[in-house]
């Protein structure tokens, strides 16, 4: 299954062979959250290849520093943008969400008992299925 693109050199290329600075971006977060004692953490969601992608970012203040130094997770993860059919526990983030709020989830994460689809990337021979159980191309 393809649900991730790593890293091949962190910032500019990936394990897919594009470059990180053609990827359109379509959303940020806009919010830091803290994680770990170490770091904060934030995301934002990029279009590439017919596909939806989920990148996080992280920030931290270096030892002896006074600015922060700034780094990517290990990969992309797809994505779909999914609201809440009803009051329930995220499957994606352990928050407590209610009816009608929006989350960008995981394609794996998908439960149709639980999410309606927003937005989601296209079925395709490379990716298969856009979201859910559905087995997704190798």
């Amino acid at each position: 299954m393809t649900e991730t693109l790593q890293w091949r050199e962190p910032g500019k290329t990936l394990s897919d062979g594009s470059r990180f600075k053609d990827w359109r971006k379509i959303e940020d977060s806009g919010t830091w959250h803290w994680q770990y004692d170490t770091h904060e953490m934030t995301f934002a969601i990029y279009e590439h290849d017919g596909q939806y992608w989920k990148f996080y970012q992280l920030r931290w203040v270096p030892e002896g520093g006074d600015g922060y130094a700034y780094g990517y997770g290990g990969q992309a993860c797809r994505a779909v943008l999914v609201s809440y059919r009803r009051r329930t526990r995220s499957p994606h983030s352990s928050r407590l969400m209610m009816a009608g709020d929006l989350e960008w989830i995981r394609t794996y994460e998908f439960d149709a008992a639980l999410h309606e689809v927003v937005k989601a990337g296209e079925e395709n021979a490379k990716y298969g299925a856009p979201y859910g159980p559905k087995q997704s191309a190798a």
